[in-house]
């Protein structure tokens, strides 16, 4: 007697498998590397990663998070310092990216994949708002990025990867040569004083603005030394003069000379106000003409 015995085979597809497939983030502005707290200035930077599938074709969909956190604030830090930024889908929508579970449909990235792909390339953008004005250094914050099969609505965690987004914030000090009362104009590199006719006594006055993320000195330097030569290079008749920063008043018969220091100091975008007089000492017998100097002012980073 022969007794047949059937073997049941159970038969399943392979589950899909979703890889990420992603890089660490370092910052750029426009074509510089470094951030420029000073620059007005909006620079998007897009990011490409890519999702990878093994199996059967699904959708899918991406989350961007802090580590640790869930919401859309994110902070890149050195020490007790952050710059903040924002990733965002594309740069004519602008909507924030976000992790689950606060993140809605509008808020991940989603895809599918169809019939033999087996890779999809996506990207974000990363923006960081302009004129924070910050300490030099090195920030960063860690990124926690997912991919998860199915909806928004119908879904399961496939990867997750951290990556760090880094931004390099450089020391910078600058400075504007104004009218008194004039706002900070980054152009503003020289300033000319008229008296008209000279008298003993006549002052006129200007202003040195200084912004700085890392602290600064300023010097000054006479062509003359501290005197006003006559224009015709075959008299040698000069009228002095006392120049005062901030109501104190400076040697420049010494060659360059340090009239202001402000260590560690942080300024807004209009910087520190700084107001130099100009008094006009003896004219005595000074023949008739033109008498000018030239002053050379240099604002110098601490850091």
């Amino acid at each position: 007697m022969l007794f047949l015995c059937p073997w049941l085979f159970n038969v399943s597809a392979a589950e899909s498998q979703l890889r990420l497939e992603v890089d660490n983030v370092d910052w750029r502005g426009g074509t510089r590397v470094a951030y420029d707290v000073f620059d007005p200035g909006e620079y998007v930077q897009t990011v490409y990663f890519k999702v990878r599938l093994t199996g059967a074709p699904v959708p899918f969909f991406v989350t961007f998070g802090s580590v640790g956190a869930a919401d859309s604030k994110r902070q890149a830090s050195q020490g007790g310092d952050h710059v903040e930024y924002q990733i965002y889908d594309s740069v004519a929508r602008r909507t924030a990216l976000r992790d689950l579970p606060a993140a809605t449909a509008s808020e991940i990235l989603s895809g599918a994949f169809g019939p033999g792909e087996d890779v999809k390339e996506l990207s974000y953008v990363v923006l960081v708002p302009p004129e924070q004005v910050r300490p030099s250094g090195f920030y960063t914050q860690p990124i926690k990025i997912t991919v998860y099969q199915g909806t928004r609505d119908n879904y399961v965690e496939k990867d997750a990867k951290t990556v760090v987004f880094s931004i390099r914030v450089d020391p910078v000090t600058e400075l504007s040569l104004g009218a008194p009362g004039a706002p900070f104009d980054p152009k503003a590199k020289t300033h000319r004083l008229d008296f008209g006719t000279l008298d003993k006594g006549k002052v006129k006055g200007f202003d040195l603005r200084a912004r700085s993320n890392a602290g600064y000195h300023a010097t000054l330097e006479s062509e003359h030394g501290g005197v006003m030569k006559h224009v015709d290079p075959r008299l040698s008749a000069t009228i002095p003069y006392v120049l005062q920063v901030g109501g104190t008043p400076a040697n420049l018969s010494r060659g360059r000379q340090t009239v202001l220091s402000r260590n560690n100091r942080q300024t807004d975008r209009n910087g520190d106000r700084h107001e130099l007089l100009v008094t006009i000492g003896e004219i005595g017998n000074a023949p008739a003409g033109t008498y000018q100097d030239n002053l050379t002012v240099t604002v110098i980073s601490d850091n």
